[in-house]
């Protein structure tokens, strides 16, 4: 029924003015006591979703406008509460309520402006993608992350609107996206747009579209969805059939490559990536030849090649060190930590690892700090600290889960997950183990990572020192209970209460405790078990 709010909201008090008795008079009024210029900004800037900086309105909306106008009428907007003013460090934003940015997309379409307003925001949008892609490896890259997160409802109008009105203009924007998707694990959106863009593509091969099925793939791959990652290479591999152009033929080779890694198909992948690190090396492509040779160092280390694997992350750790970059460089060290843990040096792996958590901390990838909470439970297992790698596996599942992966996404990795909890298991029990994996599943991103970078002691997310002292002894029973896996039924059942107040007892011991899931509280509980 909302879906026309003006339709909806229809009966106001009749004895009230004209003005207050439906919400489209309403508007209507605030509308005719605009000036003519700020009734025609109205219109324009409701083509933007979400927020926009004054640089997007005065590329998208100031078309016939004098210098300085465009910022003074918006000014008049905001002290007229039309648009809302706000800050985010030192930018300055502008957005709409949702229901007169409808209003004056209404207005904007009578005026016959609209499709050029579209037009001309896509474009805006494009180029920001762009911009992004050419300064990803630099020391900018953490700013653009930034902007394009605070982008995101306009990127996706900007995408929406391309899939029917310029299908090769959206695939160049989803595909210089793919870098941000990636960087904070969106998966799912990107593959989303990429497959909705690359349906729509005829004619002739050209770079653009031969990159967008890579990239592509490249998500599959990353959510385990081989057989969708196999059949885009394939697309790829069948569209440059009959070309020379190398460029082309080497973006099939590194998605050829990063397919035969995720399948655990080694030597091939070695030989894949290196024919596409030469062609994108060769053309001075900075982010392409480091998504190239981050790949390659972990496919030569997967196969014992240590030295040829450290030899390739270095590189990458050197151009990244250089320019500021800070995404490929917390891959790189991840793959080095590995490396340098199976080949016996446990230590440096640890630094390493610990090294790679703290960048994917400012860069805010998830799937990056899995991988390194995974590999430092296994190093923890090897130590005997098998409630610190439990507690780290169960934090690495639920990272990887959230972003639709599994937890080890390389196949020849998948042995040392398979021992960690095995041993775990064993040297816990069943009911140990489940706490602590529980615990860590409700750590979260950030406290995942303090734990793993041991920054605070594990209850430091929870009560304070004597907090078992402030629950009463059936809370305390009651919490018991939740260690073992009962739901709210299960605990009413065993206490012979009801359901709701089983639940009651429950709410009170996560609002004393400070806890926000039922995980915590049985980890809560294996800890005070163990002291």
């Amino acid at each position: 029924r909302l879906t026309d709010r003006f339709t909806l909201l229809t009966r106001g008090n009749r004895g009230a003015p004209t003005r207050q008795q439906t919400l489209r008079l309403c508007i209507d009024w605030s509308f005719e006591l605009c000036t003519a210029g700020e009734q025609l900004v109205w219109g324009r800037v409701a083509v933007f979703a979400g927020c926009f900086e004054l640089d997007a309105a005065e590329q998208v909306c100031g078309e016939g406008l004098a210098s300085g106008e465009l910022l003074d009428t918006l000014t008049s907007l905001v002290e007229k509460s039309i648009l809302i003013r706000e800050e985010s460090g030192s930018v300055v934003l502008f957005r709409m309520l949702e229901t007169l940015r409808e209003y004056g997309y209404e207005k904007l379409e009578q005026s016959g402006e609209a499709l050029d307003l579209r037009r001309r925001h896509r474009n805006w949008y494009e180029a920001l993608a762009l911009d992004a892609e050419a300064e990803w490896i630099s020391a900018r890259q953490l700013d653009w992350i930034t902007r394009l997160k605070r982008e995101q409802p306009n990127l996706r109008e900007a995408l929406e609107f391309g899939v029917d009105d310029d299908p090769v203009a959206g695939l160049r924007t989803a595909a210089a996206l793919f870098l941000f998707w990636g960087s904070q694990g969106l998966y799912n959106e990107g593959r989303r747009w990429l497959g909705q863009l690359l349906a729509r593509q005829s004619g002739p091969p050209t770079v653009e579209w031969v990159k967008a099925l890579e990239r592509a793939g490249m998500m599959a791959n990353v959510q385990g969805d081989l057989t969708a990652g196999a059949a885009l290479v394939a697309e790829g591999r069948a569209l440059t059939a009959h070309t020379s152009d190398p460029m082309m033929r080497a973006l099939v080779a590194y998605g050829d490559g990063m397919l035969a890694l995720y399948s655990g198909d080694l030597a091939r992948a070695s030989s894949d990536l290196e024919t596409a690190l030469t062609e994108f090396t060769a053309r001075g492509d900075r982010t392409l030849e480091v998504a190239a040779l981050y790949p390659l160092g972990l496919a030569y280390g997967l196969r014992g090649s240590t030295d040829r694997s450290i030899e390739r992350l270095e590189r990458v750790l050197a151009i990244t060190e250089q320019h500021g970059e800070k995404m490929y460089r917390s891959h790189s060290l991840w793959a080095l930590g590995i490396a340098l843990w199976r080949h016996g040096d446990g230590d440096r792996a640890v630094r390493v690892l610990e090294q790679s958590l703290e960048v994917t901390r400012q860069v805010h990838g998830p799937r990056v700090a899995a991988s390194c909470l995974e590999a430092l439970a296994w190093i923890a297992c090897g130590m005997r600290d098998e409630p610190r790698a439990a507690v780290l596996l169960g934090a690495a599942e639920e990272l990887a889960r959230s972003v639709g992966s599994a937890v080890v996404i390389y196949s020849d990795l998948l042995v040392y997950h398979q021992e960690c909890e095995q041993k775990s298991r064993r040297e816990l029990g069943d009911k140990g183990f489940a706490a602590a994996y529980r615990k860590g599943q409700g750590l979260g991103f950030d406290a995942a990572i303090a734990y793993a970078l041991r920054e605070q002691p594990p209850s430091t997310s929870g009560p304070t020192a004597g907090g078992s002292t402030r629950l009463t002894k059936r809370e305390r029973q009651v919490a018991g209970l939740i260690a073992e896996g009962l739901t709210n039924q299960a605990i009413a059942d065993r206490l012979v209460i009801s359901p709701r107040t089983a639940q009651g007892h429950v709410e009170h011991i996560l609002a004393k405790l400070g806890f926000t899931s039922r995980a915590q509280v049985a980890a809560w509980v294996v800890e005070r078990t163990d002291d």
